[in-house]
């Protein structure tokens, strides 16, 4: 059994086709996971404040190093799909490195004003502001790069 050229060719663009539409299907990564980290960096802050009894501070580090294990084994381990890194853009890439950048400077924009205020947890609200910032966005960031992925299926398949 032999499959002609133009067979294959068509066939390959189905399959083009399809990977472009499942990377479009979901976002790159699940809202909930950056949100989750941002949870951890606010709860390391709130209890490490100046002044926590040291035990607080271990304990509540132990647990929220423990929650964040279980947040990436689920991030792991739930993906129904997971595009190939070849995929992944330098533009795709920069734009989230660029969107994690902005969530720091975020936090950092209401923790610094605050601390110098003498406020008490600054950092933590800072942080508090950071995990709505990444809930807010971090959808739209998720679809871009997926829509960036699938662009690069489907030029792959224009270059052929």
């Amino acid at each position: 059994m032999s499959i002609s050229p133009e067979d294959a060719a068509r066939t390959l663009a189905d399959v083009r086709t399809t990977q472009a539409q499942a990377l479009r299907a979901e976002p790159w990564f699940p809202a909930w996971y950056p949100v989750g980290v941002a949870l951890f960096a606010t709860g390391v802050t709130f209890v490490s404040e100046p002044g926590t009894d040291p035990a607080v501070t271990a304990g509540g580090i132990v647990v929220l190093t423990i929650a964040l294990v279980g947040l990436v084994l689920r991030l792991t381990f739930a993906a129904r799909m997971r595009a190939h890194r070849s995929l992944l853009s330098a533009a795709a890439l920069t734009g989230f490195v660029v969107w994690v950048l902005a969530s720091m400077g975020v936090a950092f924009a209401v923790a610094f004003p605050l601390d110098a205020a003498r406020v008490a947890y600054s950092g933590t609200y800072g942080c508090l502001v950071m995990t709505a910032f990444m809930a807010a966005t971090g959808p739209l960031v998720g679809r871009w790069i997926s829509s960036r992925l699938a662009a690069g299926v489907e030029q792959a398949e224009e270059t052929r």
